[in-house]
């Protein structure tokens, strides 16, 4: 089995478990399943790339593909209790899509919507289907361990993020500058980035993974250009100071570039 072709079997198993969601959400005549569960095929998508890798028997198990698998895995399981404002913002226009194809009764156009959608969510994480399907030698590289140590960097910002809005969980009028908003001004954004990097880099180790490449640039496009614009605009308008807050606190690196 060619790499395209046990691609394309787990990008078409994407694609009917995002269907599947977004039928389960219209019949609920709400979206908070699609919403909440936006991640859950790629998370099934592992078992079945592990099952097909031992079936077909393409190759080995290597020890780079299981830490992968597992920290991929938890990340997909956090999601269902995380990243709510991050979701609706970046689904904000796919949602509104269904609404009028459903007012219009066409629904394949809601196939073909969620047929793209589910492409792009497949490539943002192309780095774990190329490491399950050819993971390269077995022994972590010293580039590997880079990538863990990269991985759990955007992990632990991620969870600093968490502790951080605990303490304004009852104080919803302040614009928050302290913790990781001291440093940068979409500190969760950045782990996320730093998370998917570290994936990146351990699926270089997996033989013909360079195209997942582009999928580290879609994900990256996808936070510079649609998600931060979207909610620096909804930020701006909540809080009449955050005008200065962007001038004395960088975008996303903890750099002097705004």
């Amino acid at each position: 089995m060619s790499n395209f072709e046990f691609s394309l079997i787990l990008y078409l198993f994407n694609c009917t478990l995002l269907l599947a969601l977004i039928f389960r959400s219209i019949k609920k005549k709400s979206p908070r399943v699609f919403l909440k569960f936006f991640f859950l095929p790629i998370l099934l998508c592992i078992p079945l790339s592990l099952v097909l890798q031992n079936v077909l028997d393409i190759s080995d198990i290597s020890d780079r593909q299981l830490i992968a698998n597992v920290i991929v895995s938890l990340w997909c399981f956090k999601s269902f209790t995380s990243y709510k404002s991050l979701k609706v913002t970046l689904l904000e226009e796919f949602l509104d899509q269904v609404r009028k194809s459903i007012s219009n009764k066409e629904y394949f156009r809601i196939v073909y919507s969620v047929t793209k959608l589910s492409f792009f969510q497949f490539l943002c994480f192309s780095s774990i289907t190329c490491l399950n399907y050819l993971s390269g030698y077995s022994a972590l590289s010293g580039l590997d361990i880079f990538g863990i140590a990269i991985c759990s960097l955007g992990i632990a910002i991620e969870l600093w993020c968490k502790k951080e809005l605990k303490l304004y969980s009852n104080d919803q009028l302040s614009l928050i500058r302290t913790g990781p908003w001291s440093i940068t001004r979409h500190p969760n954004l950045l782990g996320i980035v730093l998370f998917f990097i570290g994936i990146e880099i351990l699926a270089l180790g997996a033989v013909g993974s360079q195209w997942s490449l582009f999928g580290l640039f879609l994900l990256s496009y996808i936070v510079v250009k649609v998600l931060i614009p979207s909610t620096e605009k909804k930020l701006t308008l909540k809080y009449s100071d955050y005008g200065n807050y962007m001038e004395t606190v960088p975008k996303l690196f903890p750099l002097k570039l705004k």
